[in-house]
């Protein structure tokens, strides 16, 4: 991927950023939480690694749950907002993914809404799970929701072009397709100023996850194709959700 890293450092750190998706609402996050955690069914005692928590939405859930959680993300201003909710058993740091938070610490780590293939060189997205490998412990389980690009591809083969309406900003939305990403451009206009954003994802399949994930001496477990659960099917499902353990 022929593209800055600094893109996502800028956006995700953007106040626009969180104006643009900021509809993603808590009682999605309790759904996919709640069937997350009845198909996994950790003890009481486990410890959970939120890992590109955002604002801690998620967070929060598996907290409400019973469980003790860290959240990180790289972004300083959504780690600010999410230490609004701290409390015992619930913390937040601005952490890279690629470091080690806490070794062999935690019984799950969650990456979810496609926290992962920002990364400029391939070799970023095995050091991240090599990372999350050493912070679990022995028998412990990732979770990864990702798209599934074998559906995305089909959805963007006529191009994608929209306009978003938030907060009194026309956000003007173009997605493209390359033979190595998913690109989206994020163009509004305020108070007469242009603005320019851009996300960039790698083109991830399941086969690519299996060679990520097994080398980084991870087992899959289980692939779900939505946030209800339902099995993955490559031509059909939205979401690739993957569970590997360790």
């Amino acid at each position: 991927m022929q593209k800055s890293d600094a893109w996502f450092e800028e956006w995700f750190d953007s106040p626009f950023y969180h104006i643009l998706y900021g509809h993603r609402d808590d009682m999605e996050a309790r759904r996919f939480i709640g069937n997350l955690i009845d198909n996994l069914a950790p003890e009481k005692q486990s410890r959970f690694l939120d890992l590109a928590c955002g604002k801690g939405r998620h967070s929060r859930v598996i907290r409400d749950l019973g469980f003790e959680v860290d959240g990180i993300d790289l972004s300083q201003n959504s780690i600010e907002e999410a230490k609004v909710y701290e409390h015992e058993g619930l913390h937040f740091a601005v952490h890279d993914m690629r470091e080690v938070y806490r070794e062999n610490h935690y019984h799950y780590v969650f990456n979810l809404f496609t926290s992962f293939g920002y990364f400029c060189e391939f070799s970023d997205h095995e050091k991240t799970l090599n990372a999350i490998y050493k912070q679990l412990v022995d028998g412990g389980v990732l979770v990864i929701d990702y798209l599934n690009f074998s559906w995305i591809q089909k959805k963007l083969a006529n191009g994608f072009n929209d306009v978003i309406h938030r907060q009194g900003i026309d956000f003007h939305i173009q997605k493209t397709l390359d033979k190595e990403c998913i690109s989206k451009s994020i163009d509004f206009r305020i108070n007469n100023k242009n603005f320019h954003f851009e996300e960039h994802v790698w083109r991830l399949h399941l086969a690519d996850f299996y060679q990520l994930l097994t080398g980084s001496g991870f087992e899959i477990q289980t692939i779900f194709g939505d946030y209800e659960l339902k099995p993955f099917k490559e031509d059909e499902s939205e979401r690739l959700i993957i569970i590997a353990t360790k």
